[in-house]
């Protein structure tokens, strides 16, 4: 890797940072009727999460047309609901430590950016990140990265994008950055080892030392 400049680590947010899915999973029960769609129980949930988000659409009956409705409405609603989310354990001193070591953190997320923000300055985070690129898009989470990418002058070989879900994953290699897949959230292991990240963990405690390998990795080339 080209000068002293440390990797770039782009952080998905609910999940990977914040513990929104139970929370997500109440407001989706409570509006569920208004689109004619059954509940789930925490134990489907269970289940669910060693399905890939295809899948989980599928499973619920939920088009991708209605997925994008749904989200909009339950972000609406969690907005409302940000101060009682908590922060996936361990995920603070994590950050911080990244941040110390001068790592560049950032945030690509679906949810608002508002909410994101919300969260971060109430766990006094706010400032470890040097961008947040929040909100809906129509052009994919692979071109995001890609935006995201341009946008601080940075390369895709030094690049990991961080996240829960097998799309996250997906979304990683289309972009051709270096995948770190965090079990503790949407999706579980068996789950996202089925899209090949470059690291998989379980706890935030080995993300320092994902980070770590990674830079090595880079050095060495």
């Amino acid at each position: 890797m080209a000068g002293n400049s440390k990797p770039l680590l782009i952080f998905d947010f609910d999940g990977t940072l914040a513990d929104t899915m139970a929370t997500g999973i109440l407001i989706y029960n409570e509006i569920a009727g208004d689109y004619s769609l059954r509940t789930v129980t925490m134990e489907e949930v269970k289940d669910m999460r060693k399905l890939n988000t295809r899948a989980v659409l599928d499973h619920l009956g939920i088009s991708r047309l209605l997925a994008v409705k749904l989200g909009v409405h339950i972000r609406r609603v969690l907005h409302e609901r940000m101060e009682q989310v908590e922060m996936i354990s361990g995920i603070r001193e994590a950050i911080e430590e990244l941040d110390k070591l001068g790592y560049r953190l950032g945030i690509l997320s679906s949810n608002s950016a508002d909410n994101v923000r919300m969260f971060l300055q109430h766990f006094d985070l706010l400032s470890s990140f040097r961008f947040i690129e929040a909100g809906v898009s129509l052009f994919g989470k692979p071109q995001r990265i890609k935006g995201a990418l341009r946008k601080q002058k940075a390369k895709a070989e030094d690049a990991m994008y961080v996240g829960d879900e097998t799309r996250d994953m997906e979304a990683a290699r289309v972009a051709n950055v270096s995948g770190l897949a965090v079990c503790w959230g949407v999706n579980d292991r068996e789950a996202m080892l089925t899209e090949g990240p470059d690291f998989c963990i379980d706890d935030p405690a080995e993300l320092l030392a994902c980070a770590k390998a990674f830079e090595k990795s880079k050095e060495s080339k």
